[in-house]
């Protein structure tokens, strides 16, 4: 079974271009702003989320706040993807922040590190 990814992006077009590179490996979510990608993790918890930063009504900071107050999400493993320079004493919440443009390979061997741990110990978990 893949992991499942929820992508945030507030553009149509990232949302897309990110399904179609990760979709061979992860499951895909999508979510145009954060109040629907909080809406969504809290039904279904991804195994990874994969937000842009800058987002109408909810940013991306915002959406990790509410994500790591959740005890059922918080260990969610989270990652920034923004055409900014992250904002200091802000983004250490997350587990990681790449800035536009990201290679498709940095990208996705980025998402497996970040996920190892947690499939290894669901994996422990079920034998």
């Amino acid at each position: 079974m893949k992991p499942r990814v929820l992508i945030v992006d507030d553009s149509w077009s990232m949302r897309q271009t990110l399904r179609l590179l990760l979709s061979p490996d992860f499951e895909c979510a999508l979510a145009e702003n954060g109040v629907s990608a909080l809406d969504l993790a809290r039904q279904q918890p991804p195994d990874i989320i994969v937000s842009d930063v800058s987002m109408a009504g909810m940013d991306g900071y915002e959406l990790c706040r509410q994500v790591r107050a959740e005890p059922p999400l918080q260990k969610v493993p989270f990652l920034f993807i923004s055409g900014h320079s992250p904002r200091p004493g802000v983004a250490e919440a997350a587990d990681a922040y790449l800035v536009k443009p990201v290679q498709p390979t940095v990208l996705i061997a980025r998402l497996h590190e970040m996920l190892q741990p947690r499939m290894l110990a669901a994996a422990q978990s079920q034998s």
